[in-house]
């Protein structure tokens, strides 16, 4: 997801190309807090399904964005749009990993460096969701909430959609004489079809492989990419789905049958209808589009890189402080780096002119570092359930 993009309304993309819808923002804000909240342990059961509301946004917005293109061009350029999402991603995900492996490098806590370096490499390569189905997180023994880049399985979803979904929208849109003439029925029986994946892939106790697949969370991505073919086709569920999320967001359990039988399909169309209101009615528009919300919503990618990281740092350094004070100590300083990440890095080098010539082998430069810095010896890996600190709250989605 990405759990930032940027936006242009299709209506209006000659006159104002750059122009950012604010409710989306909005909303990113609302989806950042509810996986924060999940995190954190304050209550909010259902919370990582705020990750299900970045996937439906981030297929909605990538979608308009590739359909205007292809209104202003017969042939819009797939390597420009894979450029500029490297841009917008991969520096803030850099200094993450970075920072995550200075840490490791300095203080070395028991039984984390094995996995950290593991999840560097997949988060490298985008491919932290399928390192987590194939490899196990606690493959070296360590708990999964002990995995500082654990959370990064999400921004692996959405790169891999980004990376195929271009090309198969081109087929969907200009075929030749087999032109699809309703795309979007074709987008919901696929979407259909990721969901009942979901459902037969569930196995009670081991819920990886349909969590966190590719195939089986596209669902929500394909869901977004709907009505930006249609806009308004669900827009009229605006206020059911509003307590229909209001209700999983609390209650949903990752692990219960119920959840990939019908809640997860039941999430992404909520959140399909309350984005399609966002996006066209002013009553969304209005409260989703005030200042607090919109600064939130542009650092929401930063804030989603950071918190979780933050939050494994101060439990394994001061386990003996209080939820209370851990959580209020992790919201502050996430808020921080997620404001200079995004003033510092994100920013700048979003609204740059570097070439891909320049950028991208400065950008290979750090990946090649920092896979280099996974190579330094390490201990034995220590069983960190058994010696290791002891880290309090939820696992991550």
């Amino acid at each position: 997801m990405s759990l930032a993009v940027e936006q242009r309304p299709a209506t209006a993309a000659k006159e104002t190309p750059h122009r950012r819808i604010d409710s989306i923002d909005g909303l990113r804000a609302v989806a950042v807090a509810a996986v924060m909240a999940f995190h954190y342990g304050t209550g909010l059961g259902g919370g990582f399904l705020g990750v299900d509301l970045f996937f439906v946004i981030s297929g909605f917005v990538i979608t308009w964005l590739l359909l205007t293109e292809r209104a202003r061009t017969p042939r819009p350029s797939l390597w420009s749009f894979w450029f500029r999402r490297v841009k917008r991603l991969l520096p803030a995900v850099l200094l993450v990993v970075g920072a995550v492996q200075a840490w490791m490098l300095l203080q070395d806590p028991p039984g984390l460096r094995p996995t950290v370096n593991a999840q560097t490499m997949a988060a490298l390569t985008y491919t932290s969701n399928w390192y987590a189905v194939l490899g196990h997180v606690d493959y070296w023994d360590v708990a999964q909430e002990q995995a500082p880049l654990n959370h990064l399985w999400s921004l692996a979803v959405e790169e891999q959609f980004y990376l195929v979904w271009p090309v198969l929208l081109i087929g969907l849109t200009s075929w030749g004489r087999c032109r699809i003439r309703h795309p979007h029925r074709l987008l919901l029986a696929a979407a259909a079809v990721c969901y009942l994946l979901a459902h037969l892939l569930y196995l009670p106790g081991t819920a990886e492989r349909s969590y966190l697949g590719t195939d089986t969370r596209a669902g929500a991505l394909l869901l977004g990419a709907v009505i930006a073919f249609r806009p308004g086709l669900f827009s009229r569920f605006s206020w059911p789905a509003v307590a229909v999320l209001a209700w999983l967001w609390c209650t949903a359990n990752i692990d219960s049958a119920a959840f990939y039988t019908w809640q997860l399909p039941v999430a992404g169309l909520a959140a399909v209808a309350l984005i399609d209101a966002a996006a066209h009615r002013d009553r969304f528009r209005r409260p989703l589009s005030s200042r607090p919300l919109l600064w939130l919503g542009h650092r929401s990618y930063g804030l989603y890189l950071w918190h979780w990281p933050v939050w494994i740092c101060l439990c394994v350094n001061h386990p003996e402080w209080s939820q209370v004070t851990k959580v209020s100590v992790a919201v502050c300083v996430s808020l921080l780096l997620a404001a200079a990440s995004y003033r510092l890095i994100e920013l700048p080098v979003r609204t740059s002119s570097w070439r891909p010539r320049a950028l991208l082998p400065a950008l290979a430069v750090c990946c090649a570092t920092l896979a280099l810095v996974t190579t330094i010896p390490v201990a034995a890996p220590v069983d960190a359930h058994v010696t290791g600190p002891i880290v309090t709250g939820p696992n991550t989605p």
